[in-house]
């Protein structure tokens, strides 16, 4: 009887309390912190991930990261409650779509898979999981964040076998776009932003105009200089969109001699709070409760 109680006692606590851990994965950590009621109640903590347990965002090895998950937010305190995830940055992609449309359509996913546009994703649209967010202004424009759905599918098991409540996957672009907009929607609407996120695998450039991503590359320590290759990176992208203007270099992370960088890009250098950029992607999690 006293069992039963606790078990049912446990998900109406975390309900009452607003408890929910936040977790975001990457390719070689899992980083969390658990939150009461919005408020920060334990001290962000990092756990090495198992060896080849993730491979580009996707659970390779699902019993094994499914056991692991379930011993770190055990050892934390935190088993029980419910969770969020912010996925590797690997694991979706993002684009900026134009609507053939005046009007916002009543099923948006749906007609979108319909329309089926060529949009150069590495999967089908109709084998991925699909998030919208409507961008103001005219034509009619919104943000397409989507991941193949065998990958989504392989967390929910993982999350399944740790015993563990998992509430929502969350895009870790959607993180960082959350956290960058506070900072974004400050600027002149013309001047543009070059996001730089260091990975184990190289650089992620990104490209931002007021609050929307526009264009973005990894770029890997091969051949020309980082500087050389954002150089090419803004001719190739102005070439395209003469209107765009970048006017300040943000860091979300460690890169060796930063101002020297923005010296030779000519750009206004800046390095977000929130830095590194798993910090980054936390804080923008935290901001989506």
């Amino acid at each position: 009887m006293l069992a039963a109680v606790r078990e049912a006692w446990q998900p109406l606590r975390c309900q009452w309390l607003g408890e929910r851990v936040l977790l975001v994965a990457g390719e070689r950590s899992l980083m969390g912190l658990g939150l009461r009621g919005g408020v920060v109640r334990t001290a962000a903590w990092q756990s090495l991930l198992p060896a080849q347990a993730l491979v580009d965002g996707m659970p390779e090895l699902v019993d094994v990261l499914g056991d692991f998950i379930g011993d770190v937010l055990l050892s934390q305190g935190l088993m029980g409650q419910p969770v969020w995830l912010a996925l590797p940055q690997q694991a979706a992609q993002w684009r900026v779509i134009e609507w053939p449309f005046e009007q916002w359509p009543d099923e948006p996913i749906e007609a979108l898979r319909t329309i089926d546009p060529d949009l150069g994703l590495p999967f089908a649209l109709a084998d991925a999981a699909i998030d919208l967010q409507l961008l103001p202004g005219r034509p009619l424009r919104s943000l397409l964040v989507a991941a193949p759905t065998a990958l989504v599918e392989a967390w929910v098991q993982a999350f399944s076998i740790a015993g563990a409540p998992l509430e929502r996957l969350i895009p870790a672009q959607v993180c960082s776009r959350q956290a960058l907009l506070p900072r974004l929607q400050q600027l002149d609407p013309h001047q543009g932003v070059l996001l730089l996120q260091p990975q184990p695998q190289g650089v992620i450039a990104q490209l931002w105009r007021q609050d929307r991503p526009l264009y973005e590359r990894l770029l890997r320590a091969e051949g020309a200089t980082l500087a050389e290759q954002l150089q090419q990176l803004l001719a190739f992208y102005g070439s395209r969109d003469p209107a765009f203007a970048a006017r300040h270099l943000w860091l979300a992370g460690d890169l060796p001699e930063p101002q020297a960088l923005a010296s030779a890009l000519d750009l206004t250098l800046e390095q977000p709070d929130c830095a590194p950029y798993d910090s980054h992607v936390m804080q923008g999690l935290a901001q989506l409760q």
